[in-house]
């Protein structure tokens, strides 16, 4: 079950705690509307995190560090310049020899609690874990144990309400009191003092500091404190807000949010951000698109081929939206003018997989093997890629007969990806066939992992249960089946015959009577029902 919520209903640290106690593996997404964070655990304790819209300084944390200097700091950024930026910053840095993995795994830790202090101060937010997903070419990551952030973080976050009182406004500008630079040596500054002292410069406002610190909010207000404190700093005036005028920087911030909520399943407020993006600036395809696809994965079909069909008439060459377009036609049933679709973006971009794929799928459906198996010829390469092809082979293998072809392709889109429920279900199945009531067990379970209610896999496995004498194991299942709504008439009537012969009468006469309710001419249930209640 997906853990999802508001921090209205649930607090941040109690979410914490879920995760570290049940020892999860995946990331936690948190939003309040404007800001967005990822926490990643791993085995139930945290291993990185990240904030969108908040910049990541490592190289400013190292140089502040004394690790590195800040020549040496811009020949990295150099580098991962003319790499394409393909490679995080810390690897070449390390790599160089710069700095060592502890110092970059410090700095890790440094990051995780910053983000942990930011996420805590939110009156209010809504998050979502998903299940497995970790940092993307990430290296080097940490294992924190939770309750010594939260204890950690939580002081740092009441201090900090202390401290907010004190502070001016974050719209207020700091200026330096002017000094003379022996005076200012005088003063016995440490380096993270003289860097944020840099930082105050009449023109920045707190807030601007804090963004362009590289020591975290808590830190940095400490010694803007101190330097307020000790008068080498004054306040200035109110910095006014700036307006969002159309420019690739306030685009670029309604991409972040709408690409992360949509990620997290927050279809809503993902939409709100790219309908933003289309009044700023029209004539972008790209908001249209994600605006089609977030209607797409609301099962809204209609609405989805609508805004591709925007996407369309700004960018007539766009080839996945004529195939996303397939898609939402395909569902409504219109399945000749979802095949020109896929056609359309296979003309488009001819190496394209996806339309292929889509078309060889509806060859399937309509029984047309030969054309299905035509069009996945073509794409024997991305076999590896596409856990499509090999399942839609083993389809095609399995209503032709040939049983070992359709275990070997569905093996293939299996192989070394997280679990996918039709390929496992599939997987069962054969192997239930076979007799081999291990590795069936093994598959269906592997599906329920990736889909914990679905009916098909619970049924199949309530089956192997009921039909091998695993009473326990059957009863379990079939109550998972139950609770999930998706039980029919025949599997109460199982769940019946299971009371029945652990001799528990009346739940037995519960479930059967449950079972001629969906099912009211099933005589078997009638004749057991009748026998039961005699006695």
């Amino acid at each position: 079950m997906a853990i999802k919520g508001s921090f209205r209903e649930v607090s941040l640290p109690d979410v914490l705690q879920l995760l570290a106690v049940g020892f999860k593996t995946g990331c936690l997404k948190v939003t309040d509307g404007q800001n967005f964070g990822n926490i990643y655990f791993k085995d139930g304790r945290v291993c990185y995190s990240s904030l969108l819209n908040r910049p990541d300084r490592l190289g400013d944390r190292l140089v502040s560090r004394g690790l590195v200097s800040a020549a040496q700091l811009q020949q990295a950024l150099d580098q991962q310049r003319n790499e394409g930026g393909k490679r995080r910053l810390g690897d070449i840095l390390m790599e160089s020899g710069l700095v060592s993995t502890e110092d970059v795994q410090q700095d890790i830790t440094h990051q995780i609690g910053d983000a942990i202090f930011f996420l805590l101060r939110w009156p209010d937010g809504e998050f979502f874990f998903e299940q497995d997903a970790l940092p993307d070419n990430e290296p080097v990551m940490v294992s924190l144990d939770v309750m010594n952030l939260l204890l950690e973080e939580a002081r740092q976050v009441d201090e900090w309400r202390t401290l907010e009182t004190k502070l001016p406004t974050p719209q207020t500008v700091l200026e330096r009191v002017a000094m003379e630079d022996g005076q200012v040596s005088e003063l016995g500054l440490n380096e993270e003092e003289r860097h944020i002292l840099l930082l105050v410069d009449g023109s920045r406002s707190l807030e601007d500091i804090y963004q362009a610190s590289p020591l975290g909010d808590f830190a940095t207000a400490k010694i803007i404190y101190g330097l307020l404190l000790s008068g080498i700093a004054k306040r200035g005036g109110e910095k006014a807000k700036q307006v969002s005028n159309w420019k690739a920087g306030v685009l670029d911030e309604h991409r972040n949010l709408g690409i992360a909520f949509y990620k997290t399943q927050m279809y809503d407020e993902a939409a709100r951000e790219y309908r933003r993006m289309v009044s700023i600036k029209p004539d972008d395809p790209e908001p249209r698109f994600y605006l089609g696809m977030i209607h797409f994965r609301k099962a809204e079909y209609a609405e989805a081929a609508t805004e591709f069909l925007e996407a369309i008439a700004i960018d007539p060459k766009l080839a996945p939206a004529y195939n996303n377009l397939g898609l939402a036609l395909e569902a409504m049933g219109e399945l000749d003018d979802a095949a020109r679709q896929y056609r359309r973006a296979l003309e488009l971009s001819a190496q394209a997989s996806l339309p292929r794929v889509n078309l060889a799928t509806l060859a399937y459906q309509k029984g047309d093997y030969g054309s299905a198996l035509e069009q996945l010829s073509r794409l024997e390469e991305e076999k590896g890629k596409i856990p499509m092809v090999s399942f839609l082979l083993g389809m095609i293998a399995w209503k032709q007969g040939d049983a070992d072809a359709a275990l070997a392709n569905w093996a293939a889109a299996s192989a070394g990806r997280r679990a996918n429920p039709a390929v496992e279900n599939n997987l069962g199945a054969l192997k239930y066939g076979r007799g081999q009531i291990d590795d069936a067990e093994r598959h269906y379970q592997a599906a329920l992992k990736a889909a914990p209610a679905d009916p098909v896999v619970l049924g199949n496995l309530a089956e192997l249960y009921y039909k091998n004498g695993m009473i326990p194991q059957a009863v379990e299942t079939l109550l998972r089946m139950d609770e999930a709504g998706v039980a029919t008439g025949a599997e109460h009537a199982r769940l019946g015959n299971l009371y029945f012969k652990q001799g528990s009468r009346d739940q037995a006469i519960e479930h059967w009577r449950r079972s001629l309710a969906l099912d009211p001419d099933n005589q078997m249930v009638q004749r057991n029902l009748k026998l039961a209640e005699k006695r």
